[in-house]
């Protein structure tokens, strides 16, 4: 079961790259932390 939410979790968040970043492949503002999960980066 956590596999499969893991699984949308990550299908889910490339889908918001998608709709918010210029570039998905390099996000500014949806940052990947690894081991701990995704961090909503503000404007700078």
């Amino acid at each position: 079961m956590q596999a499969e939410n893991q699984h949308y979790l990550r299908v889910y968040m490339g889908h918001l790259r998608q709709k918010l970043e210029s570039d998905p492949a390099q996000p500014v503002h949806i940052v990947t932390e690894t081991g701990v999960g995704y961090r909503l980066v503000g404007a700078q």
